[in-house]
């Protein structure tokens, strides 16, 4: 078997290489977001067994849940706008 370099083989390594890192990094968003809803819609129940004034039903357990995969998301979203800027500053850093 022959493979032939050419700027098509080259781009189509490179599209894998992207799609696969970005299911990678999707992947593990999604797993983060499904355990921080689960313990936000578990949250009123612990808390109303640990005596706290939480009414416990179906309605605080989506909310809860919902609330924290926003905070999921901002935080997401201020990591990858600190990163990028890292990115961009990074050749203006002086070497020590």
């Amino acid at each position: 078997m022959v493979v032939e370099v050419t700027v098509e083989t080259v781009i189509i390594f490179l599209t894998f290489i992207v799609f696969v890192f970005v299911l990678y990094k999707l992947f593990k968003i999604i797993v983060r977001a499904s355990i921080i809803s689960v313990a936000g819609f578990v949250f009123p129940w612990v808390a109303s067994y640990m005596g706290l004034p939480i009414t416990a039903n179906i309605e605080t357990g989506i909310t809860f849940a919902f609330v924290g995969l926003m905070m999921l998301f901002v935080y997401e979203f201020y990591h990858f706008i600190v990163q990028f800027f890292k990115i961009l500053a990074w050749p203006f850093k002086s070497k020590k």
